[in-house]
């Protein structure tokens, strides 16, 4: 929908920037740089580190091949320390790989991590207030024998700490960015982390012994290729990164030379927080509580939008606050969405609020989360809803 979001604002002709509100990974910022500067928004913090690789900042003159050199003593230092703590892990974890399906399968299910072991929430605690290099262990304790391999998951918190360790702050972004991106490269889910893949089928074992096999340090060398600057050095000196919810964005009274508000809030019942609940916890890096097989944080964002009882009134609130910018509104959301299970339509709460309201639809496939049962992908009618004051 990128392209049909940009032609539609571009036909606009916004006069100042143009606001995504819900921006996830950007793809609507990045469709915008030849139109107009950007604000990003969204509610997760680790988006906002790609969103400042990306869109912020001045011309890159380092090389991908400088920051691995840079970062190498540091993460075989520390990778060195986590195989040794874990030598006996790692050797139970090296069998099942090397075993049956059965072994994996009960490799994984025995496995200790903080959602179910008091030993390991401990470890976590004691880890939180290091501030040695037994503070990297993050990723070992959470995510290990599940989403990575315990091989794996040492790579991510040895990296982590040479990047904490590395003194050019204006790469951290980029560096951050191309650390998560590599993790979800090789994560051991099914296209989200609110859960991840075990061994049930033969195919499923096949995958996970592929990718558990696989390099986090060589994947992040290709990373810090892929999460390349967008647009030009002017173009990024005028976009701004911004973190937390939407709603409290818009009704802050904060923002400046606006041009147009673009939101593409969630349409159905799920907490979107849930599905990234990984990627969040591994870039903050803040040992939270945790909870389940799935080890999700404990203090995850909800939103109105994804909740019948309250996403009429969400809507409410966008609207209202955006009019009184005095700027257009265009709205993403499809046909079919938990809106309209509430006994409301977008363009009928934006005519309460703005002088005109039009509607462009579209075709589109939308992704099943990992399609537990049925295909990925699903076939919908995608609307924009232009609004002017």
């Amino acid at each position: 929908m990128a392209d049909h979001v940009r032609d539609a604002i571009a036909d606009l002709g916004p006069v100042g920037r143009v606001v995504d509100l819900f921006s996830g990974m950007g793809s609507v910022a990045e469709s915008l740089q030849e139109a107009a500067s950007v604000v990003t928004n969204d509610a997760m913090s680790f988006t906002a580190a790609l969103s400042r690789a990306r869109f912020k900042g001045a011309d890159r003159d380092t090389s991908p091949a400088e920051v691995v050199e840079r970062l190498r003593d540091v993460f075989e230092t520390r990778t060195r320390e986590l195989e040794r703590e874990h030598k006996a892990e790692l050797k139970r974890e090296a069998a099942a790989l090397d075993g049956s399906r059965a072994d994996l399968l009960d490799y994984m299910g025995k496995a200790q991590h903080v959602g179910n072991s008091s030993a390991r929430r401990r470890a976590a605690r004691v880890a939180a207030q290091s501030s040695g290099s037994d503070h990297y262990s993050l990723a070992s304790l959470y995510f290990s024998a599940g989403y990575l391999s315990l091989g794996q998951a040492i790579q991510v918190d040895a990296l982590r700490a040479a990047i904490d360790a590395d003194p050019h702050i204006d790469e951290r972004d980029w560096m951050l960015g191309a650390w998560i991106a590599a993790t979800s490269v090789l994560v051991n889910a099914p296209g989200h982390t609110a859960q991840f893949l075990r061994p049930n089928s033969s195919s499923a074992h096949s995958r996970i012994v592929r990718t558990w096999n696989r390099s986090i340090w060589e994947e992040f060398s290709v990373a810090l290729d892929t999460v390349s600057q967008v647009g030009s050095e002017a173009w990024r000196q005028d976009n701004s990164v911004y973190v937390g919810d939407a709603l409290d964005l818009v009704s802050a009274g904060e923002l400046r030379d606006i041009g147009t508000v673009y939101a593409d809030p969630p349409y159905t019942k799920d907490q979107y927080s849930r599905y990234y609940h990984m990627y969040e916890t591994l870039y903050r890096y803040d040992f939270p509580d945790s909870s389940g097989a799935g080890r999700n944080r404990s203090d995850r964002f909800t939103t109105g939008f994804s909740l019948k009882s309250a996403v009429v009134a969400s809507f409410h609130d966008l609207c209202r606050n955006v009019a009184r910018m005095r700027v257009p509104l265009v709205i993403s959301y499809p046909s079919g969405g938990l809106l309209g299970d509430a006994g409301e339509s977008v363009s009928e709460i934006a005519r309460q609020y703005f002088g005109n309201v039009r509607t462009l639809s579209y075709n589109a496939n939308h992704s099943t989360m990992g399609a537990s049962t049925g295909a990925s992908k699903k076939s919908a009618t995608e609307n924009l809803y232009v609004c002017l004051v």
